[in-house]
């Protein structure tokens, strides 16, 4: 088994090469393993260096080291080549995928991930490129833009810079008119505060937009919220944080839920669109469920399903 670390120095708050990799590497080294180290300049490097190491050939096990955005290009690099397991060492704002299987904890102890198994996991495929967790359009990925500005401030975390990052763009244009199709059999139109495709629960440091997802069904849940009165947002914002949107009255008049295998958006305007993190303004979107096409790495302990509290 190969071992090959690639590490997104920009991610989080601090540089991951400084503060979390030498201990971790010389745990590796101390186990008579030595892991290959790249540190990535721009993005999209970790997929090719993902893909590069994984077209070697032979067992290879890829950890990144950053947050959901550098795992889900690892997991791009590694799409379609079975020699190829992926993991990750958290140190981006938000960590928010490890959520479903273990603690911050569990995934940043070398000896738990070396003696970790890998469990297939679904991935999705975008024209932005791959995803592993989360994708939108609407007012959570203007969010996620106004968040990746805000986190740059001194002593604002990933929740907290998606807390602030919400407030900031409630002042701006809510709602933007989407035309939805779900798997080219089921059609919405209106008003839309966002829609997601997931094959993960969580996102933007701790929400829990998509609670009943599991990443390896092959499916992807698709949550849809239809513009609600502006008064109603700040309780229903609560909600959704904590998971418990779906199903819910609240939501009842809001809200569509369904599971399939492609959404496809189209918006009137250019809308600002989420995968992991990385935002783009679009004017049509498309995500679709690859089934299985990663094998993710679960740190030893005992993982328990990501539960919505």
């Amino acid at each position: 088994m190969r071992y090959v670390m690639i590490v997104n120095p920009a991610a989080g708050r601090q540089n991951a090469a400084e503060t979390i990799l030498p201990g971790i590497r010389k745990a590796f080294i101390k186990r008579g393993l030595n892991p290959v180290c790249y540190m990535t300049r721009r993005p999209g490097e970790a997929a090719e260096l993902a893909a590069r190491e994984a077209e070697k050939g032979g067992p290879v096990r890829i950890f990144a080291f950053g947050g959901d955005g550098t795992l889900g290009e690892v997991a791009e690099g590694v799409t379609g080549k079975n020699n190829a397991e992926i993991g990750i060492f958290p140190c981006g704002s938000g960590n928010d995928y490890i959520k479903l299987f273990g603690s911050m904890q569990d995934f940043l102890s070398p000896e738990q991930q070396l003696e970790g198994d890998s469990r297939p996991v679904d991935l999705i495929r975008t024209e932005l490129g791959i995803s592993i967790n989360v994708c939108s359009v609407g007012l959570d990925a203007m969010v996620a833009l106004n968040m990746e500005r805000l986190k740059r401030v001194p002593l604002v975390s990933g929740s907290a810079a998606y807390d602030l990052g919400l407030i900031r763009a409630l002042f701006g244009q809510i709602g933007s008119n989407l035309r939805i199709r779900i798997d080219d059999s089921e059609e919405f139109r209106g008003c839309f505060l966002f829609a997601l495709a997931a094959s993960g629960r969580y996102y933007g440091g701790g929400y829990c937009g998509a609670p009943q997802a599991i990443p390896d069904d092959g499916l992807l849940d698709f949550v849809m919220i239809r513009k609600p009165p502006f008064y109603k947002i700040p309780m229903l914002v609560g909600m959704y944080k904590a998971g418990r949107h779906i199903g819910a009255k609240e939501f009842e008049n809001f809200l569509l839920f369904r599971r399939g295998m492609k959404m496809e958006i189209f918006s009137e305007k250019p809308a600002a669109s989420n995968r992991d993190g990385e935002v783009a303004l679009v004017e049509a979107a498309s995500y679709r469920v690859l089934p299985h096409a990663a094998r993710f790495i679960v740190p030893q302990k005992d993982a328990v399903e990501g539960i919505c509290k």
